[in-house]
C-alpha cells in the first residue's frame, strides 16, 4: 500500500516550539512623602553651604597691637594697626573704624604687637591710678597660690622675714602684709618665675620694691577671688 505523501510530510515536519511567556517585573510604587523628603534635605544641604560660604567669604578690618604697649601706657595711634580678616564672633575684637575711641586709653594689660585688640585689654583709668605706684614682682612658684593669678585680683603682698618658703619660717609675730591689685600676669624672665605687675599704695610702693628685690615678698589671694 502506498503511503500518503501528504501525510509523510507531515509526520516529519519539526514541531514549533511554545513561545516563553515574558515576565513583567513588579511595577513600583510612587511614594510622593520620600520624593519631598528627598527634596527637602537636597534644599537644606544648598542653604547651608550658601551659608557657609558666605561666613567664609566675609572679612572685615579690625584693630591689631602694632608695638608693644606697657600695662598703663596711653594708646597712641602709632601702636595701632588694620589687619582684614574673618574672625570668630566670640573674640569680639574692635572694628577699625572704632580707632578714634580707642587712641588716648590705658592698656590695662600688656598688648604684644600682631595681636587682635579688644575691650577688656584697655580703661579709662589710668594704672596705676592716682596715689598709687605700680610694682613688678618676679616670683617663684612657692611664693605663689597653687590657683591661677589673674590681672583685676586683689592679693596681699607678703612680707617674709628670709628668702625662703613662708611655711619653713617660724614667726612668732603676724608677718607684714600689704594689699596690692594685679594689673599684668606673664612669664617671668628666669625659668619657673611668673612677673606680677602690682598695684600698690604710693607709700608702700618703696618698701615693696625692695623687699621684691631681696626675695622677701609672696603672695595671698584674698577672699573672693
Amino acid at each position: 500500500m502506498t503511503t500518503s505523501p501528504t501525510t509523510s510530510a507531515r509526520t516529519n515536519s519539526p514541531v514549533a516550539a511554545p513561545y516563553a511567556v515574558p515576565r513583567v517585573g513588579p511595577q513600583r510604587r510612587w511614594r510622593p512623602a520620600l520624593v519631598w523628603l528627598a527634596v527637602a534635605l537636597v534644599s537644606t544641604g544648598g542653604l547651608i553651604a550658601a551659608s557657609v560660604l558666605r561666613k567664609v567669604g566675609t572679612t572685615e578690618e579690625y584693630l591689631a597691637v602694632s608695638t608693644r604697649v606697657e600695662v598703663g601706657s596711653v594708646i597712641d595711634r602709632s601702636d595701632l594697626s588694620t589687619v582684614r580678616i574673618t574672625v570668630d564672633p566670640a573674640l569680639k575684637p574692635i572694628r577699625a573704624n572704632a580707632a578714634d575711641d580707642v587712641i588716648g586709653k590705658f592698656a590695662s594689660v600688656a598688648l604684644v604687637p600682631g595681636t587682635l585688640l579688644t575691650e577688656a585689654q584697655l580703661t579709662d583709668v589710668a594704672v596705676p591710678g592716682e596715689g598709687q605706684q605700680l610694682v613688678g614682682l618676679s616670683l617663684p612658684q612657692e611664693r605663689l597660690p597653687a590657683e591661677r593669678v589673674k590681672p583685676g585680683a586683689e592679693v596681699l603682698l607678703v612680707v617674709t622675714v628670709d628668702d625662703g618658703p613662708v611655711s619653713n619660717q617660724q614667726q612668732t609675730a603676724t608677718p607684714m602684709s600689704i594689699k596690692a591689685t594685679v594689673v599684668d600676669v606673664r612669664t617671668g624672665a628666669k625659668e619657673g618665675t611668673t612677673l606680677l605687675n602690682v598695684a600698690v599704695a604710693e607709700r608702700d610702693g618703696p618698701l615693696v620694691a625692695s623687699r621684691a628685690a631681696a626675695g622677701r615678698i609672696a603672695v595671698a589671694l584674698t577672699k573672693g577671688n
